[in-house]
């Protein structure tokens, strides 16, 4: 029987990104999900963006990151002991069903529908994932191009 529900803790020392990193490629192993790889990586990686980048992290910062196997599909928390959350994303708000951010701000819900998904939808999120990339490279080259300039 698989288990559909794990859990990783993660601290303020960025090295623990590995951590929830190797969850989800576990999981997408575990239950035949390798075409959601992608999506559930990027999002969890922007997720720990958020903690991470944030500079009123504490070093005593401290995340359950959890994975849950639900009705519609999977869902991953980060529920951590600071407020972290206020908004999230565009990348999350687009690649994601649903997101909540709860407690006040402790905690992060991402659900993503699996079983079901149309083909239609997924090929829009395709779409606005390869929009997304070419405009943040687009704006990235053109910071690089600004700042050869001013040397």
């Amino acid at each position: 029987m698989k288990q559909n529900y794990d859990t990783v803790k993660l601290n303020a020392d960025q090295k623990q990104r590995i951590k929830a990193q190797a969850l989800v490629e576990e999981i997408c192993d575990r239950f035949n999900l390798h075409n959601y790889f992608g999506i559930f990586s990027v999002v969890v990686d922007e997720a720990m963006d958020m903690i991470y980048e944030n500079p009123e992290l504490n070093s005593d910062f401290a995340s359950d990151f959890t994975f849950e196997q639900c009705v519609n599909g999977v869902c991953f928390n980060f529920k951590t002991n600071q407020h972290v959350f206020s908004t999230v994303t565009e990348l999350i708000q687009m690649l994601t069903n649903e997101y909540n951010i709860l407690d006040d701000g402790k905690t992060l819900e991402l659900i993503f529908y699996v079983n079901g998904i149309d083909e239609s939808e997924l090929k829009s999120r395709q779409e606005k994932f390869k929009v997304f990339f070419k405009q943040k490279s687009t704006t990235a080259q053109i910071k690089q191009d600004h700042q050869k300039t001013e040397l």
